[in-house]
């Protein structure tokens, strides 16, 4: 199955074929989708590890409660970004939807 991100990278127009290449074969960069995919995945893995640190001390495992609170605190704030990016980025989709043609 296709994710929504994939299916926007593979309508990407930059990215054509090698014989369609003229700037000598080589690939473009990763685009929006590719950075958003990428940075929710870093927020994914940021929240991941600060629920591992809650269940690590809360059975009493090794970790310190200051590696705990800096790490809810960093996934948190990464949320908080994440949100922004998406209303800043809806807010955009908009403002060009009303755009009179």
């Amino acid at each position: 199955m296709i994710g929504p991100l994939a299916a926007i990278a593979a309508a990407d127009p930059t990215r054509v074929g090698a014989a369609g290449m003229p700037w000598g074969g080589q690939v473009a960069a990763p685009g929006f989708a590719g950075q958003l995919q990428n940075t929710l995945q870093q927020v994914s893995d940021l929240e991941h590890r600060a629920d591992f640190l809650i269940e690590d001390i809360a059975t009493g495992g090794s970790t310190q409660i200051h590696e705990v609170m800096a790490a809810t605190t960093q996934s948190s704030l990464a949320v908080d970004l994440m949100v922004a990016v998406r209303d800043r980025a809806l807010e955009a989709y908009h403002e060009v939807m009303r755009m009179q043609l």
